[in-house]
């Protein structure tokens, strides 16, 4: 593993308490997600989707905008934390312990 992908793994790691906050933030609790995903992954999903949309435009949107949020996140974080100085020692340690070259 380079140092760029441990990067990027260690960002979802310290992320998932952030996620799982989200999540409950938007979906309010398991059977919340539970009924986007359901909606997002039924068989005739467009036409479920138009459907639903027509009556609760948030409820039918909450999995996109949850999924959006937490792919954000660790990007915002990657590009302001990747050229700062308090991000290299970390990569440094990682590109001595696993003997690769370090990525500028």
């Amino acid at each position: 593993m380079n140092a760029q992908k441990a990067y990027w793994f260690i960002l979802v790691l310290v992320n998932i308490p952030v996620f799982l906050g989200l999540g409950r933030l938007i979906f309010r609790d398991w059977d919340g997600f539970m009924e986007a995903l359901r909606l997002w992954c039924s068989v005739d999903w467009w036409l479920t989707l138009q459907r639903e949309w027509r009556e609760d435009r948030w409820g039918t949107s909450k999995l996109p905008v949850f999924l959006v949020l937490c792919g954000a996140l660790p990007a915002l974080e990657y590009l302001m934390f990747a050229r700062s100085t308090v991000a290299k020692p970390p990569a440094q340690i990682i590109s001595l312990v696993t003997n690769l070259p370090l990525v500028q």
